[in-house]
């Protein structure tokens, strides 16, 4: 399987000749899955399927003299995945997957991925991942923290009117307390928040952030029948948080935090 990187090419046709053609591969997905007809991928190309017992590939031809990486091409590639993430289970795959034609994409993807394949659908079957991003309002958690800690309220006063030579001690040890009296806080928080979610979700993955505002960016595995309580939750965890920090719902999208790493069958 042909991998491009961004900012690649494949090999360029000939001077003069007619620009050739691979499949894009978007993802995987259950046989008789329907592509909605005016879904279209990088390109803005059509989107098929190609079968291959109870599995299919989400494949588009795409000119193979252009470079892959641009923003638009992941935009569309997350387009695809995520339309067809709403109505039946997705594993996508990598960005700028290619092969050369359907053929190749039944010989070198799914014939040898087969039961691995099916298998993954089969336990993503009737569940939806979503995700849930608390960003805190930085002034608002700050007030907080000054009027939670005497010791911060201090060196905050005894710092403010100073040059920065002359407080540098001072200063250091006040980013200290901060960044701790945030940590514990966060701790709280984030806890508080997923003690709302988890309960109606069949599976979670915390993600890494490192934003001084960062709260908590969860990615949640959510049953069908679940998902309303699971929004109501979400809406009262971004109720438990009004006035220091805001919650954001995305999805469902396709479930990239719950598959397989591709890199143990894409070569």
């Amino acid at each position: 399987m042909t991998l491009t990187k961004p900012g690649a090419t494949m090999d360029e046709p000939a001077a003069g000749s007619a620009v050739l053609t691979a499949q894009y591969v978007y993802a995987i997905v259950p046989a008789g899955t329907v592509v909605p007809n005016d879904l279209t991928g990088v390109d803005d190309g059509g989107v098929e399927l190609v079968g291959h017992g109870a599995i299919a590939a989400v494949v588009g031809a795409v000119a193979t003299d252009r470079p892959f990486g641009r923003r638009e091409d992941l935009l569309a590639h997350s387009r695809v995945t995520d339309t067809l993430a709403q109505d039946c289970a997705v594993i996508p795959v990598r960005f700028g997957a290619v092969l050369a034609d359907a053929g190749d994409v039944v010989a070198e993807l799914l014939a040898p991925n087969a039961e691995l394949f099916a298998s993954v659908l089969a336990e993503l079957a009737g569940l939806r991942q979503y995700v849930v991003r608390a960003r805190y309002d930085e002034e608002a958690v700050l007030a907080e923290i000054v009027e939670e800690n005497p010791d911060i309220a201090v060196l905050r006063h005894r710092t403010r009117d100073r040059s920065v030579e002359a407080s540098w001690n001072e200063r250091i040890r006040l980013g200290e307390l901060v960044a701790r009296a945030l940590e514990v806080k966060r701790d709280v928080d984030s806890a508080d928040l997923l003690d709302l979610l988890t309960p109606h979700a069949e599976d979670w993955n915390i993600r890494v952030a490192g934003e001084v505002d960062h709260l908590v960016d969860v990615a949640f595995l959510v049953p069908d029948e679940r998902v309303e309580e699971f929004e109501r939750a979400a809406e009262e965890a971004a109720n438990s948080l009004a006035g220091r920090g805001r919650v954001r719902l995305v999805g469902p999208t396709a479930p990239y935090d719950f598959v397989p790493g591709d890199d143990t069958w894409v070569s």
